[in-house]
């Protein structure tokens, strides 16, 4: 008897240590930012320039703007949940030399910008990053987000109403994502759900979706499940045979059906 109760107390420190970790430290299993910053120069994309927007709670955030043609759709761009700008921004270079505005946000803790990401931050950013583009005065304005960046990409468009969203490699919430992982119970614990469910499915606009479907870090069953309860009436799903997580977005296999999307909503416009 006294060995059962000494190793329920080991057990029972075991959960709390278990959880614990996971509850306070669960940014750091989900986030992997540079603490280094690069700017555009340094990378070799001088197309962009340097522009900090202030914060709904007064912090700064950094963004990467390239002014194209006016006339054509603008796109913010929220990449994923490592690095930093810099290490996405040569995959958007096809957007730019096809003559489209990209404005590219940097996340809080990501390379030398202050704070921490929550969801709603993390929300309320992307909405001061849309106004900044509405207010330059283009016609349409596309959201588009690839793997982390997705979840943040469709809680934004619940804030603004943006004209478009694109999904690369997304997943239909953080929830239901951890529950497919070796971490027993880790999802109820969660502080941030990042539900894009709940946003994608009241979203009426023009949808892309594009998915791996050799990806194993978010199963390419969370963009089927995605689009299968998405109302816009101009929803597309492309499946990229053969491809993984990181080859869907930086081998740039996923960019020749953006421009093609990008292209009839110009047309869409001109209507």
């Amino acid at each position: 008897m006294k060995k059962l109760k000494e190793l329920a107390i080991i057990f029972g420190i075991f959960v709390i240590f278990y959880f614990g970790v996971l509850y306070f430290f669960q940014n750091s299993f989900l986030f992997y930012p540079d603490r280094e910053y690069f700017n555009p120069q340094q990378i070799n994309m001088p197309y962009f320039k340097e522009v900090n927007l202030k914060a709904q709670d007064g912090n700064f955030i950094r963004t990467w703007y390239f002014e194209g043609d006016k006339n054509k759709p603008a796109i913010l761009f929220l990449h994923g949940n490592a690095g930093q700008i810099a290490t996405f921004a040569p995959r958007l270079l096809p957007l730019i030399q096809n003559g489209y505005s990209v404005l590219a946000m940097e996340y809080r803790s990501f390379a030398g910008v202050s704070g921490r990401i929550r969801q709603e931050t993390i929300f309320n950013d992307g909405a001061t990053a849309f106004d900044f583009l509405k207010e330059q005065g283009y016609p349409k304005i596309v959201v588009y987000g690839y793997s982390f960046g997705s979840a943040f990409s469709s809680g934004l468009i619940s804030l603004r109403d943006a004209d478009a969203l694109i999904l690369t490699s997304p997943f239909y919430s953080l929830k239901s994502l951890v529950k497919e992982k070796p971490l027993p119970l880790a999802w109820r614990i969660l502080k941030d759900e990042y539900p894009s469910y709940k946003f994608v499915q009241n979203f009426k606009k023009p949808l892309l979706i594009i998915h791996g479907k050799e990806d194993r870090l978010i199963p390419s069953h969370h963009a089927q499940n995605l689009f299968n309860i998405a109302i816009s009436e101009q929803k597309e799903l492309v499946f990229l045979e053969g491809q993984n997580h990181n080859q869907t977005y930086f081998d740039g296999p996923n960019m020749p059906y953006i421009l093609d999307f990008l292209k009839r909503l110009e047309t869409q416009n001109e209507k």
